[in-house]
């Protein structure tokens, strides 16, 4: 069962595993190669790494808690900032 929030901005809240889910669309490889470059980026600076599946034009994301619990504050800014990424032009 998934419940969709507000913040982060169109990203599922999953129950199980806990967890923090969204699906990225782009119109070009070149777009998502760019998205998946500056979440490198900002797995590198958080130290957050979530789990990605992606194709051509699309990148599934999913951000887990530690150690297995809910995600928290750290998870949700992380995905806050991973929405960002599209709005700035970097994807």
């Amino acid at each position: 069962m998934t419940a969709v929030v507000d913040s982060p901005e169109d990203w599922e809240v999953v129950e199980r595993p806990p967890s923090l889910f969204r699906r990225y669309q782009f119109a070009s490889y070149k777009e998502t190669r760019s998205f998946l470059d500056g979440l490198a980026d900002l797995s590198k600076e958080t130290g957050l790494y979530p789990d990605l599946g992606f194709g051509t034009t699309h990148v599934n994301v999913t951000v887990y808690g530690a150690d297995g619990a809910a995600p928290g504050e750290a998870e949700f800014a992380f995905a806050t900032r991973a929405a960002a990424l599209c709005k700035t032009g970097k994807n």
